[in-house]
């Protein structure tokens, strides 16, 4: 038996197609079960997901409270069987998904996290500007290709990411301060990085299974530049917030910043300035990109880290 869990909110709309992929699903040895928790949503998302409890192994539980990482932690209790794959309400699972991480899981008893590819689903043809030259699309759309084999924690991205039950009955959670949130528009990014950093640094082993494969949705308005922008930001309060001690470590301080990185943030605030009087570009994207990045690690360079392990969750089996 294993649990694959996403949070939603008021994604009504677009639930029935990742849904109806999930219905192709191949059941993996020894079964599977479907938690869903509905995040606060506001419109029909309840109701569309009621109307696949014939065709799907469905629990929906209900979290109020917003924030992504609070959802997937009121999940727990409902956790069965030893492998938990997490996922998003926005993606398109191969059909062989599931049987593909199992097999990775059984194959590899060593390694206690498991990923898999992460492909882009464009709603149009990418624009010439937007280029994978001069941004990271692992960080706009989660892409994730790679070849199968043992690999670093944080090579696992969170539209397909497997971890043994027993890492979460030893006390681990996800931590509330990141991630998506619908009180904060700008939310600090990197929750499943997070996660996977702490899990590395007590030892934990990694698994990339190419074979088990799911496509991202991308929506029109993640295909603008305004929203790249904002992503970069959020990319960077996550990245200040959770590594700063990695990032400001050792440098000589001015203004209270390490001296390099002051001299690349009034350099790219200047640049970007000028860039943006220019239309869209390659050119233009990279250097727009990188000043919003540094200014959100600024803003996220003084929040607080990571939460306490809490009292062990029971898992059925």
């Amino acid at each position: 038996m294993l649990t694959a869990v996403f949070a939603t909110r008021n994604r009504a709309a677009a639930l029935p197609r990742v849904l109806d992929a999930f219905c192709g699903l191949q059941s993996p040895p020894g079964g599977w079960k479907l938690v869903i928790v509905d995040n606060g949503s506001t419109d029909d998302t309840a109701a569309v997901i009621d109307g696949y409890a014939g065709r799907l192994p469905v629990t929906l539980l209900h979290c109020a409270a917003p924030g992504k990482n609070r959802a997937l932690n009121t999940a727990l209790p409902e956790f069965a069987g030893d492998l938990i794959v997490f996922t998003d309400d926005d993606v398109l699972p191969a059909p062989d998904w599931l049987v593909r991480l199992r097999a990775a899981a059984e194959s590899h008893p060593e390694a206690t996290l498991f990923g898999g590819t992460v492909l882009p689903d464009w709603p149009a043809p990418v624009p010439a500007w937007l280029s994978e030259e001069v941004v990271e699309f692992s960080v706009l759309y989660a892409k994730n290709e790679r070849s199968s084999g043992a690999c670093r924690p944080i090579d696992i991205y969170g539209p397909n990411m497997a971890v043994r039950a027993a890492v979460f009955a030893a006390g681990t959670r996800f931590a509330e301060h990141v991630g998506p949130d619908a009180s904060n528009p700008l939310y600090a990014m990197g929750s499943e990085t997070e996660l996977l950093r702490r899990l590395e640094a007590e030892g934990h082993r990694a698994w990339f299974e190419a074979s088990a494969i799911v496509g991202h949705i991308i929506r029109p308005e993640q295909m603008q530049e305004s929203w790249v922008l904002e992503r970069a930001y959020r990319y960077g309060i996550g990245e200040g917030r959770n590594h700063a001690s990695t990032l400001f470590a050792g440098r000589p301080v001015l203004a209270g910043l390490p001296a390099p990185l002051l001299a690349r943030v009034i350099a790219y605030r200047l640049a970007a300035r000028g860039m943006g009087l220019l239309p869209p570009s390659a050119r233009r994207l990279r250097i727009r990109y990188r000043d919003r990045w540094l200014a959100g690690v600024l803003a996220g360079r003084k929040a607080p880290a990571v939460p306490p392990k809490l009292a062990r969750p029971s898992f059925s089996s």
